[in-house]
């Protein structure tokens, strides 16, 4: 909430006509380079869903996090995961293989998420511009990240204890609905657990480095929205940029990726507020902002109408259980 007002503040200060200036003078071959990156981040968005559900592959895979980034946008949960499953279910991926992969790939994103200030803080040692407040963050933000990355070892081996706790749920469950089979749902859970650890074991690295080259990638749009708006090296340095957003990663865990929180932090780290180039920096993170949550935004909808058109009895099931939800 400290962030948000203190943005507030910065956004009734800034001189509008100049960001609107800087925003609109982007050249063809500087929008080119940012559709570019925002490419780039979307294939490695979706990398962890094609490492998961190998039969996916990384085109649908990239048509799936898209679509399920739109409804996410506009429609209450569970809606986004009804749409991944119907997708998934549409191009013939196992049920068992795609709710695996779809709950690997984000758990894996919240370890790269909460890592991420750990990465910064490297990166500020290394460039000798390390704070106090750096370390806090890294520490409370890590421990989230270790406590995510431990619970995914344990439940890649845990075939026997999800099975009884199925086992015990459904008996209960037995009590009040004779349809309930506890020996069916104690199957299911070892055979979900068993699907989610042999894709684990088998794709881990390849899915985090999909994740954390995700951070690295949205940083890089970062420092390309500032440049192109008008922020010189002199102002804030590359690395102190990528060393700003990866401090400020967790914040994207907000509602709408913390829009206007996670901004004021960066230009906090930057100290660029109240300064010659305020304006200019206000104007670089609308350019990321439009590169990181309306281009997705369109390209989602592009890839839902197109499946819709081809699925149309699986894009009826999902209206209707997000109509529900």
């Amino acid at each position: 909430m400290l962030a948000l007002w203190w943005f507030a503040r910065v956004v009734r200060r800034v001189d509008w006509p100049a960001v609107w200036d800087a925003v609109t003078q982007l050249g063809a071959l500087q929008v080119l380079a940012l559709l570019a990156v925002v490419a780039v981040r979307q294939c490695l968005n979706a990398g962890p869903l094609a490492v998961f559900v190998p039969s996916l592959g990384l085109r649908r895979a990239v048509s799936n996090d898209l679509s399920a980034n739109l409804v996410a946008t506009v429609a209450p949960p569970p809606g986004d995961v009804v749409l991944r499953i119907a997708m998934l279910r549409s191009w013939g991926v196992e049920a068992t293989e795609g709710i695996a992969g779809i709950s690997l790939n984000t758990l894996t994103y919240y370890v790269a998420r909460f890592g991420s200030p750990t990465l910064g803080l490297a990166l500020a040692v290394a460039a000798g511009q390390a704070e106090p407040a750096y370390a806090w963050t890294a520490l409370s933000s890590g421990a989230v990240s270790l406590a995510v990355l431990t619970a995914l070892v344990i439940a890649s081996r845990g075939e026997r204890p999800a099975a009884r706790a199925a086992e015990w749920v459904a008996t209960r469950a037995h009590r009040l609905s004779a349809r309930v089979d506890p020996g069916a749902w104690s199957d299911r859970a070892a055979g979900f657990v068993r699907q989610a650890g042999h894709v684990l074991r088998r794709g881990w690295s390849r899915a985090m480095a999909c994740q954390f080259g995700l951070v690295l990638s949205e940083a890089l749009l970062l420092l390309l929205s500032l440049r192109f708006a008008g922020v010189p090296a002199s102002a804030a340095s590359s690395v102190t940029v990528v060393v700003a957003l990866l401090i400020s990663y967790p914040l994207t865990a907000l509602p709408f990726g913390g829009v206007g929180v996670l901004d004021a932090a960066v230009i906090a780290i930057l100290g660029l507020e109240q300064g010659p180039w305020e304006a200019a920096a206000v104007a670089g993170l609308v350019v990321f902002r439009v590169c990181w949550m309306l281009v997705p935004l369109a390209l989602g909808t592009v890839t839902v109408t197109r499946w819709r058109r081809r699925h149309a009895a699986d894009a009826d099931a999902v209206r209707s259980a997000t109509r529900a939800g």
